[in-house]
């Protein structure tokens, strides 16, 4: 995964817009066109991952407790990511950080009552 996304993943965090749908599925689309153009499949993973959340919000309001242990997963789990690729850490290390996530983010939904 090129660093120039780990630097638009900051930002993004940075801005506080995980739960502006509009924007989350614009960094979405733009991590699928990473992949397309690197032929990398980290920012694809990573943004069906983020999708996850995307989706959750489509179905209709997120309590704020679940939304408060959403952003307890997500924002360290994403500096996982990014402290990764920072790193240099070889992809299946960044893959392993990326699935965690995934697991986590799809446990807490599968808990959701």
């Amino acid at each position: 995964m090129r660093e120039e996304i780990v630097d638009e993943l900051e930002e993004f965090v940075r801005r506080g817009k995980l739960w502006h749908a509009e924007d989350l599925g614009v960094l979405i689309a733009r991590l699928e066109a990473e992949s397309d153009a690197t032929d990398d499949p980290l920012p694809r993973t990573l943004g069906n991952t983020l999708r996850s959340l995307l989706l959750r919000m489509k179905l209709g309001d997120v309590p704020p407790r679940l939304a408060s242990e959403v952003e307890g997963i997500v924002y360290p789990r994403l500096w996982k990511v990014m402290e990764a690729v920072r790193d240099g850490m070889p992809d299946s290390e960044i893959r392993i950080r990326i699935e965690v996530f995934s697991r986590r983010l799809s446990r807490t939904f599968a808990e959701e009552t």
